[in-house]
């Protein structure tokens, strides 16, 4: 692997051979492994009780259920031109659930600086949460309806991204040492379906990255795919999977910041 090709491209270009010309694994894990816990806690948030118990915005009792369910359908069947519906949803989701507490933000379409074989470049996030200092987590759509672009790649490289700029904000604002590893979590969402990610990039891989050169030490992403009740249904549609999809969207946020 280490004499693989490695060239300057964008982030959004990232294959499956970047990853390997980077020595980058992807771990499959199962939901005990990814989550460390046993059983996954039920959203909390009261603005999604509707939405668990409601498969038909047509049957929706209040205006924020309906909302919700709206744009479901639409991330359900996007047609072209409404390629951004899956983000709309996924960012909508993430706002019920919590994701921006605090002073966290949910930012639409962040470009992220990315140095590779010494070429200024970019990785384009579709959504990340984020505070005053830090890039805490990505979500990258699978847009393979409408390209040819896998989702994983993509969303690894913004993860190397964030770890770099992460760390300048560090250094040049906060007087901070740079860290010397960060896991950022991740999500891709294929459909409605979003795939879980724990990104670990190391200084090794990130000055590999910079330079275009292959690091000794393997970096491990570990990787959990929901295990979904119908899971040839479509997506989120039936209530059992949006229940089992919300209860992990639920417990990954336990990971930002990690």
């Amino acid at each position: 692997m280490a004499n693989l090709i490695r060239s300057a491209k964008s982030g959004s270009d990232w294959s499956a051979n970047d990853l390997a010309a980077y020595h980058i694994t992807i771990v499959p894990q199962n939901k005990q492994e990814f989550f460390g816990l046993d059983d996954l806690p039920a959203p909390a948030s009261p603005s999604l009780a509707g939405f668990m118990t409601t498969e038909d915005r047509e049957q929706a009792t209040d205006r924020e259920t309906r909302k919700l369910l709206h744009y479901l359908d639409l991330a359900l069947d996007p047609k072209m031109g409404q390629e951004a519906a899956v983000d709309n949803f996924a960012a909508k989701l993430l706002e019920k659930l919590g994701y921006d507490d605090g002073d966290r933000i949910i930012f639409i379409r962040r470009a992220l600086p990315l140095l590779i074989c010494g070429v200024p470049s970019l990785a384009q996030t579709d959504i990340c949460v984020m505070d005053d200092h830090e890039v805490l987590l990505l979500v990258q759509e699978d847009k393979r309806v409408f390209s040819l672009k896998d989702p994983e790649p993509q969303v690894v490289a913004e993860a190397i991204a964030a770890y770099t700029l992460n760390n300048n904000v560090r250094v040049t604002s906060l007087n901070l040492p740079p860290l010397a590893s960060t896991t950022i979590p991740a999500i891709t969402m294929v459909g409605t379906n979003p795939i879980f990610y724990k990104i670990t990039v190391t200084a090794e891989l990130s000055t590999s990255v910079q330079q275009g050169t292959y690091p000794a030490t393997e970096a491990r992403v570990l990787r959990y795919i929901p295990v979904l009740p119908r899971r040839y249904s479509l997506g989120m549609r039936p209530l059992e999977n949006r229940v089992e999809i919300l209860a992990c969207l639920e417990a990954f946020k336990r990971f930002l910041g990690n």
